[in-house]
């Protein structure tokens, strides 16, 4: 099932050592979703910066950089492509036909990749993950936006959500059928999200963040932290100073998979995802 978490922080008002403090409580939280690899993207003054590694979030311990303006996360159930072999974990470096280099990172599972693949003339390639087929899928795209993206989910069969994030600090959410919590914390002038409500509201306590959460009106956005909501077939892109702007994609339902994707940890369930992921990409 995976789990990611992460943050966008447009100003200065949340300090560094606050930030850190979200991440670690976060990443021992989410970890519960996918223990197999963790990985993290964020922009620092070299450019995009990819960081991953065949074991837990915390067992990582990635020297990343806490001031980064974005933080993306994945934590990693893996049921295709052994996490052994780094390629094969989140997040993902991609390339679109402007130029533009991204991150992207996925929780669900993709179906009839070899289908989509061969009808869209996709090269070969040693990544044996599903998720990996949207990036192959982006990189054919003529620039990063929110009609590409769209195009993207479009083509795709199964269960997903999908975060990206760009060169140039742009963040993006896809959401198929697959479940993403976020709260715009708005006095703070901080995006934080995580897979799921019940594992947001357990990472964010002993944070800055908590205290905020709980006198706040979540349904209502004067208030100092509103959920941001995300419906199936949505896309959100938030720019470096905050602005949010919408999107959609048609979702199809008919190729989704039954099964709870709020779940934590669940082996049973976890087996019968491998199993349909096997029956549906022919592996």
């Amino acid at each position: 099932m995976c789990g990611i978490f992460g943050y966008m922080n447009y100003s200065d008002r949340v300090s560094e050592a606050d930030l850190v403090k979200i991440y670690d409580h976060f990443a021992s939280v989410c970890i519960v979703r996918g223990s197999h690899a963790g990985g993290l993207a964020y922009i620092d003054e070299k450019g995009l910066q990819i960081q991953k590694a065949g074991c837990d979030l915390v067992q990582a311990n990635f020297a990343y950089k806490p001031d980064a303006k974005n933080l993306m996360t994945h934590c990693r159930l893996a049921l295709q492509g052994g996490q052994e072999n780094n390629e094969n974990n989140h997040p993902f470096h991609g390339q679109t036909g402007d130029g533009t280099t991204y991150a992207l990172q996925h929780n669900g599972i993709l179906a009839n990749l070899n289908e989509v693949r061969k009808r869209l003339n996709l090269p070969s390639t040693d990544i044996t993950t599903d998720s990996y087929a949207a990036v192959q899928i982006l990189n054919t795209m003529p620039q990063m936006d929110t009609k590409s993206l769209k195009e993207m989910c479009e083509q795709l069969n199964g269960s997903y959500t999908f975060t990206i994030l760009d060169e140039n600090e742009n963040f993006y959410i896809c959401r198929g059928d697959v479940p993403f919590y976020m709260v715009h914390f708005k006095e703070l002038k901080l995006y934080v999200y995580m897979s799921t409500r019940d594992l947001f509201e357990k990472a964010i306590e002993g944070t800055i963040l908590h205290n905020i959460y709980l006198t706040s009106n979540l349904d209502v956005k004067d208030s100092d932290a509103y959920i941001v909501s995300l419906g199936k077939g949505d896309i959100v892109k938030i720019t470096p100073d905050g602005n949010l702007c919408r999107d959609n994609f048609t979702f199809d339902d008919a190729s989704a998979l039954a099964h709870n994707w709020y779940m934590h940890g669940e082996p049973v369930e976890s087996a019968k995802l491998t199993a349909q992921l096997k029956n549906l990409n022919n592996t």
